[in-house]
């Protein structure tokens, strides 16, 4: 019972370098004690007595198999936020600016060869430089490599990013959250307080969890005993064979410190997928896209699940439950590999201006080449309503003070459109179009091409109103009959 102290949940997420060095005044975060090396690469074959090598293979476990199969495919992330100080210099009696460093930390998961990173919204957020180092099981091979924020999704909590060094890397094998089992072993790996390379393990204490961390309620969460820790946020959960089943998010901590106490919490790959889906197949991650979004049906097939009716797919007379056995002659049986070869094909820019879709039917497989195009939703936003609207950048924020994935920033407005007949300004910060919620532009996208022209939805928006106490946010509604 909770009487003396009260749960709290935590996001694993570790900001800043104090609390490793205090916790651990004799290790680098960053580097291997004396003899972890050893412990990790094991010892040389040369040196094992056939005695030894025999016991060595007796303590091979499922585990260290597992291990040793995906932990290349973890990552740690670093992040960067940089706040405009100003302060008061003593010595020369006068007020300064500067800038001010927030260091953070967190995991992630490389989920394609080229380069694509998930990790947790939470960890990358606000950031305005990330940085991705490579762990795996080798100390002698890790460097740091530069990475791009291509997506957000804070409503999940989970981010995708892109290395900014050529691959190939080594990537993670998707397994399925959809059958998981109460009592089943798991594994976590990921970098709590920067020590790379930390490996856990546990069972699934239970299934389908929620959680509300911060004000924000999240469902369908994995419970955990395995260790997870601050820095293990977008770190992997995997399942006994290697395969990666959840993402490390959240602890929930007796303590008053936030440590660890045999609670902890992931996302479902299930999740994941779907994640992946929309930010890739809405064109957000290569600014290309071809109209459409895959799934699985239950059954282990590759359908597709979403068409955008003003994607190319459609054009090209695909239907929605069409089955895809491959994608540009490479087979596909999980529609998360799917998404990820249209995202290599978007990804080569001019040298594939398509992609080539092979459906399987009662009369054979035929293949269908969908262009890859630059999805219309600045075009569609411009011709229905009447306006440009961008979204929150580091930029963007800078000016206005919104919150980066809080909505997208009304930019201009088209004299006798839908938007200015109903009062929509510059610097108005949109917030959801019917039931869309607007965080990033492919949202906008998603709100706009299903209404018909001459339609009515409603957009909820916050204006930006100065008072005696400085610029506050005031909520407004209106309905909007579209052109």
């Amino acid at each position: 019972m909770l009487t003396r102290r009260a749960l709290s949940v935590a996001l694993a997420c570790f900001t800043g370098g104090v609390l490793a060095a205090h916790l651990l005044p004799q290790v680098d975060a960053h580097e291997p004690s004396p003899g972890t090396a050893t412990a990790w690469a094991g010892d040389s074959a040369a040196n094992m007595t056939p005695d030894a090598d025999a016991k060595r293979r007796l303590r091979r476990t499922a585990i260290v198999e597992a291990v040793e199969k995906s932990a290349p495919s973890v990552v740690s992330v670093g992040t960067t936020k940089i706040n405009q100080v100003r302060y008061f210099d003593w010595a020369a009696f006068r007020e300064r600016s500067g800038q001010q460093e927030l260091k953070g930390l967190g995991s992630g998961v490389i989920v394609d060869p080229s380069g694509l990173v998930v990790t947790n919204a939470h960890v990358i957020n606000q950031a305005d430089q990330v940085v991705v180092r490579l762990t795996g099981l080798d100390p002698t091979t890790e460097n740091e490599i530069p990475a791009t924020i291509l997506a957000i999704d804070l409503a999940h909590d989970l981010a995708l990013l892109r290395l900014e060094n050529a691959g190939p890397y080594p990537a993670a094998t998707f397994g399925q959250s959809d059958d998981l089992m109460p009592g089943e072993p798991v594994i976590a790996i990921g970098s709590p307080v920067g020590l790379g390379r930390t490996v856990s393990s546990g069972i699934v204490s239970a299934l389908n969890r929620s959680m509300t961390i911060e004000r924000q309620t999240f469902e369908g969460l994995i419970q955990t005993d395995a260790a997870v820790n601050r820095g293990n946020s977008g770190g992997a959960l995997l399942n006994i064979l290697g395969e990666w089943i959840g993402v490390n998010s959240a602890i929930a901590s007796l303590s008053q410190g936030g440590g660890f106490d045999g609670i902890s919490f992931a996302i479902p790959i299930a999740t994941v997928k779907q994640f992946l889906s929309h930010a890739i197949q809405s064109g957000r991650a290569t600014g290309r896209w071809a109209g459409l979004e895959f799934g699985d049906d239950g059954r282990g097939h590759v359908v597709i699940q979403t068409l955008y009716p003003v994607g190319p797919a459609v054009r090209e007379g695909l239907r929605r439950g069409d089955r895809v056995v491959a994608v540009d002659g490479r087979p596909v049986s999980d529609g998360a590999l799917a998404t990820l070869a249209v995202f290599e094909a978007a990804s080569r820019g001019a040298a594939a201006d398509h992609v080539t879709l092979s459906i399987q039917s009662d009369d054979g497989v035929r293949r269908v080449a969908v262009p890859l195009e630059t999805p219309p939703t600045a075009k569609l936003a411009w011709d229905r309503l009447g306006m440009k609207a961008v979204e929150v950048t580091p930029e963007v924020r800078e000016q206005t003070g919104y919150l980066t994935g809080s909505g997208l920033v009304v930019q201009e407005v088209r004299d006798g459109s839908p938007a200015a007949r109903v009062g929509f300004q510059p610097g108005d910060l949109l917030l959801a179009i019917g039931t869309q919620t607007l965080r990033a532009s492919e949202d906008l996208l998603e709100a706009l091409q299903w209404a018909d022209k001459g339609s009515t939805v409603g957009i909820n928006l916050v204006r930006p109103v100065r008072t005696r106490f400085g610029v506050e946010g005031k909520p407004l509604a209106a309905k909007v009959v579209l052109d």
